[in-house]
């Protein structure tokens, strides 16, 4: 019981913050980056082009999360 007496304070959606942050799931991007990374350069071109993808999505999901998180805050009422 102790253990969970420090997870009753909290504010009313933190997790759906934390998760839409991308806080609770990990580095934001950092996997799917080390992964394209990962990937032989045998594949010459296509490996380029995967890299940029990735590249893309990462930063647009930056954005697009981090612009969107205080419209999540107004809807949460905080």
């Amino acid at each position: 019981m102790i253990v969970m007496a420090r997870f009753r304070g909290r504010a009313q959606g933190t997790i759906r913050i934390l998760t839409w942050g991308g806080l609770r799931g990990g580095l934001r991007g950092g996997l799917a980056i080390a992964l394209a990374l990962s990937v032989p350069q045998v594949l010459g071109v296509e490996h380029g082009l995967l890299l940029v993808a990735t590249y893309v999505v990462v930063v647009f999901s930056i954005v697009a999360q981090g612009l969107t998180i205080p419209l999540l805050l107004r809807r949460l009422g905080l």
